[in-house]
């Protein structure tokens, strides 16, 4: 009987994920989580400039006159 209970332990630890796979998994998590948040802040930095250029296209727009159509 005790036999039979310890293999049943054993196959229940064969199937747990082991800490350094744990571990990993956590990593990768970290750097994807990080590569976001680096897309996050380009993303605001171009819609930034590109609205920096439309101010100046505007601007330009008004001052010479010509019409910029759906700015």
């Amino acid at each position: 009987y005790m036999e039979n209970r310890f293999d049943e332990i054993d196959k229940r630890f064969d199937q747990m994920a082991t800490k350094v796979s744990v571990d990993r998994l956590t990593s990768t998590i970290d750097r994807m989580l990080a590569r976001f948040d680096d897309m996050d802040v380009e993303q605001a930095a171009r819609d930034a400039k590109f609205e920096r250029l439309l101010d100046w296209a505007r601007e330009v727009s008004a001052t010479t006159g010509l019409p910029l159509k759906d700015l």
